[in-house]
């Protein structure tokens, strides 16, 4: 295996976390150009012109977390090209762990101990997240729950 090939597969794991990289392996969607993935914790550093190249999108932000989630999500769409993939997670409610505790992350672990919860949590399940989707022009692909979080592969709708 090459060393840049590696570098990001260790990369998305300490990015991502285990659980959700192991999600995009089985996606097929793990690498390759035109990946970006914004941040949980940290302002993103993508313009227009950064999105508008993705081939896949990766928020590390859980839905369950995201207060104006429907603006999140159809802005973000807006500026993707075609048939980019879009990937993220969201909580059950009633999930009682931690909040970094699912992925598998220590920064993101840590953090949660730090800050405690979250004040804002939204009440989402698979039908919810699907129409909130599809209303924004995505096409929900997969999902699959992985250690207490749903994660979810969509696609940009052609238009």
């Amino acid at each position: 295996m090459k060393t840049t090939a590696v570098f990001k597969i260790v990369s998305m794991i300490i990015l991502c976390g285990f659980s959700f990289f192991r999600y995009m392996r089985r996606t097929g969607l793990s690498g390759g150009p035109g990946l970006i993935i914004l941040s949980s914790h940290e302002g993103s550093n993508y313009g227009r012109t950064d999105l508008s190249q993705a081939r896949t999108l990766i928020s590390l932000r859980r839905l369950d977390l995201i207060k104006h989630l429907e603006m999140f999500v159809s802005s973000l769409v807006r500026l993707l090209p075609p048939e980019t993939s879009f990937v993220g997670c969201f909580a059950h409610p009633g999930n009682s762990a931690p909040e970094g505790q699912h992925t598998g992350n220590i920064r993101l672990f840590l953090s949660s101990l730090i800050h405690h919860s979250p004040a804002y949590r939204r009440e989402l399940n698979r039908d919810r997240v699907s129409a909130i989707l599809d209303s924004c022009g995505l096409v929900v692909n997969d999902m699959k729950e992985l250690n207490g979080l749903t994660y979810f592969h969509s696609t940009k709708k052609i238009n």
